[in-house]
This record gives structure tokens, C-alpha cells and sequence, in this order.
């Protein structure tokens, strides 16, 4: 099923959380004391709310905020037949990055594959540090700057070129050779319709960081930021290894090229920088 569809139940029976979402949330649960039903989540970005909804049917108090309302709505009904009150639940992100979320509200707030699409994300950073209670959390995951294949046209290496001619000339010829995500709403279209539909789409719609970015966009807003990309399950038999040399050897190059995820934390005692 495509997310330009309604969320159905068949469609939400089959979507599983990513799991190190769930295991920070838990860490946080546990290191705060509270039980789930008081535990505080903000899913930023949720889209159809598949997140949402199987956060609050697990008994988290879970929330959800989207600056698409057009995709929002597509989890309404599914929502209301879980008992679920939409309009309570899901909150409108405005153009700004703000939000009318309450203040010092969340334990937790994570994001996946969200930041990539963010265009100003210091106006992100601090709308979640806005939200976020003192000693809360946040968990992020969004691909490497560098990632050898753009994770949403699979085309290889054309997010590394300027948002220029060359980048939509890659594109063709990407098209050329049989690669593209064939989105169904194109799936009439000319050669040139689908070309010029994913070029605008990387252009205006993604937005690729360093690490080093992400990183200064949250301390700029009180947070301390932990990368915790070598503790992915892939990884983990490589724990063995020195701290120092998995930084170098291994989370490093996981973190340029493949997926980031960083642990952010707003300190307990301290208030935003401004």
C-alpha cells in the first residue's frame, strides 16, 4: 500500500516500529520511573499516524504532529476505530515549524526519516526543544548525507550533485537504465513528466545534513546529542572492538553513508538557549 492511500487495518496490521525507536523509549521509561500509560511520546512527523496509533494501543500516551494535514487525514478513520480522538492526537505543524503543543510536555520525542525532508531544522530543533520536559529524550533516525543511494527515488548518487540541471540529467538517465521508485500517481506519465515530478521532489523535498549539522542545530537549543549508530543491531557483534576504533572504523562510516541515528537528551536543571 502506498502512504498517498488511507491507513487501513490491513495496512496498520502489518507495520512494525522500528525497533531501536522502541528500545530508547523504553530506556527513557525505565530511567524516568514512570509507567506507560504517563510516559509522554511525540512522534514529529507522523504522517498517517501509523506510529501513533500503535504507541497509544501499546498504552503509551502518544501524540502525533504533522505539517502535511493532507497526509494526517489519511489516519483519521483509523484512529477513531481504535478510539483514538484524532483531532486531540494529532497536532498541525505550521510552515514556521511551530506547533500549539504544550511546553515541557514530552518525555520523548523521535523522528524517522523525517529530517532529511526538513528544510529549516533549527526552527525543528527548537519547537522540540519547546516540548520536550527537562531530563526528556529524543530519538532520530535519517539517512547519512552520503548514502550511496537516495533512499526515496533509489537512483545512486544523484542527491550528491547541486540542485541544478545535473541533478535532474542523472535523474534521466537513472530513468534510463530502469531505476526509479515508480510512484503510482505517475504511473501514466511521460518520460519528461516523471523526471521533472523527481527532480522537483529531491529539490524542494529533501534535504540532506552531516551529522555535525544535526548536532550544532540541537546544542544550539540545550540538548546534549549522543550518536549511537555502531549499536545497531547489524553492528552490535562488532562491540568487541575499542571505543576509539569503532568511532573511526565503524560508526563514522555509518553514519556518512548509511543511517544516523543520535540519542538527544534536554538536561534536566537547564533551561533553552536563545
Amino acid at each position: 500500500m502506498s502512504y498517498d492511500d488511507p491507513l487501513t487495518e490491513a495496512g496498520f496490521a502489518s507495520f512494525r516500529p522500528n525497533a531501536e525507536v522502541v528500545r530508547y523509549l523504553e530506556l527513557t521509561r525505565a530511567r524516568l520511573g514512570l509507567e506507560r500509560g504517563e510516559m509522554n511520546v511525540l512522534d514529529w512527523g507522523s504522517g498517517r499516524g501509523e506510529y501513533v496509533a500503535w504507541l497509544r494501543d501499546a498504552g503509551y500516551n502518544a501524540f502525533g504532529a504533522e505539517i502535511r494535514e493532507e497526509a494526517a487525514e489519511r489516519g483519521k478513520e483509523l484512529l477513531a476505530a481504535h478510539g483514538h480522538d484524532y483531532s486531540r492526537v494529532i497536532a498541525t505543524i505550521a510552515p514556521n515549524g511551530q506547533t500549539d503543543l504544550p511546553a515541557d510536555f514530552f518525555h520523548f520525542v523521535f523522528t524517522h526519516y523525517v529530517l532529511e525532508h526538513v528544510a529549516d531544522i533549527d526552527a525543528v530543533t527548537r519547537e522540540i526543544a519547546r516540548v520536550t520536559a527537562p531530563g526528556g529524550c529524543g530519538f532520530h533516525v535519517y539517512p547519512g548525507k552520503l548514502r550511496p543511494i537516495e533512499p526515496h527515488l533509489f537512483m545512486p548518487f544523484v542527491h550528491w550533485l547541486p540542485k541544478n540541471p545535473s541533478r535532474k540529467w542523472a535523474i534521466a538517465a537513472c530513468m534510463a537504465c530502469g531505476i526509479e521508485p515508480r510512484w503510482g500517481w505517475l504511473a501514466a506519465a511521460t518520460f519528461g513528466r516523471k523526471t521533472q515530478a523527481y527532480y522537483e521532489f529531491v529539490v524542494n523535498e529533501t534535504f540532506y545534513r552531516s551529522f555535525r549539522e544535526v548536532r550544532a542545530s540541537f546544542n544550539d537549543v540545550g540538548f546534549v546529542v549522543t550518536p549511537v549508530a555502531a549499536e545497531h543491531p547489524a553492528l552490535r557483534r562488532l562491540a568487541v572492538l575499542p571505543a576509539a576504533l569503532r568511532r573511526f572504523a565503524v560508526e563514522l562510516p555509518v553514519m556518512l553513508f548509511q543511517t544516523v541515528e543520535i540519542l538527544v537528551r534536554k538536561p534536566a536543571a537547564s533551561g533553552l538557549r536563545s
